[in-house]
């Protein structure tokens, strides 16, 4: 058994047998040891934020990251505003916030 990192602080957790079992079957699916599937799950959820949010907003700012980088959409109306201001102005109000 290879000696620990210093980086790594000893931690003891009891799981349910159902739990352990289902943990090692997907430790050994996806190649990784299941100390670090543990440790992935302790920082996602303490690291708060929503999953779907985030991902959401993601999809949202990808959105107006590409509508502003379309030569066709910087056209000016007569109020000053290209067309992919325009547009990015209403994709921002779709942005969710925290706990909504």
């Amino acid at each position: 058994m290879p000696i620990p990192s210093n980086n790594f602080k000893p931690f003891l957790a009891y799981l349910t047998h159902q739990d352990y079992a289902r943990l090692k079957k997907f430790s050994k699916a996806h190649k990784q040891p299941m100390s670090q599937i543990v440790r992935e799950a302790i920082a996602a959820r303490i690291s708060g934020g929503n999953p779907y949010v985030s991902g959401f907003n993601d999809g949202i700012n990808k959105s107006i990251d590409t509508i502003n980088g379309m030569n066709h959409a910087q056209m000016r109306f007569p109020s000053g505003k290209s067309f992919a201001e325009i547009v990015s102005d209403d994709l921002s109000t779709l942005l969710m916030k925290e706990g909504a």
